[in-house]
């Protein structure tokens, strides 16, 4: 994983458009021909503008709470996972008002073994997540909503507020 973070870093500096720059990722990680094909989620904020620019390339949606608007699944174009060569991504942008959360999380908040994933999404965009107040307390609601805490894999969130 070093090795595609070093990369993402490397093709991103580019300042290329979101989706250039996973066609780009996937196209050098294919070059290069790592072991191990990898999902990706590529945001980029502007907090000027109020927008976030998103392009997946087969990770599981973010989510985006709004204060008064409730819990939204951002249901991305899904590109093919890293490392395949076949390229093809495609982004959105999504306006990021002040106190909009956008959360990226790994496939371990929503994967449960016996469940359909589309079942834990629904759930998620169901969670009445605080949208103002401390991230701490929005990430704690989070967590125990899903699943009750009992995880099968690792789990990593990241929430990112508009100010």
């Amino acid at each position: 994983m070093s090795q595609y973070r070093s990369l993402l870093r490397t093709v991103a500096a580019s300042g290329m458009a979101v989706e250039k720059i996973l066609d780009e990722f996937d196209r050098r990680a294919a070059h290069l021909g790592l072991d191990r094909l990898a999902t990706c989620l590529l945001a980029v904020m502007d907090p000027q503008a109020g927008s976030c620019t998103l392009a997946s390339a087969g990770h599981p949606p973010p989510v985006l709470t709004r204060p008064g608007a409730g819990t939204e699944v951002l249901w991305l174009p899904a590109g093919p996972p890293i490392g395949t060569g076949l390229g093809g991504y495609e982004s959105i942008t999504v306006p990021m008002e002040r106190g909009a959360t956008l959360l990226l999380y790994t496939d371990g908040l929503v994967e449960r073994r016996g469940t359909d994933i589309d079942v834990s999404l629904r759930e998620l965009a169901a969670l009445s997540l605080p949208a103002d107040g401390a991230l701490d307390d929005l990430l704690d609601t989070l967590l125990s909503g899903m699943a009750n805490g009992a995880y099968e894999d690792d789990v990593a969130i990241l929430a990112a507020r508009q100010p």
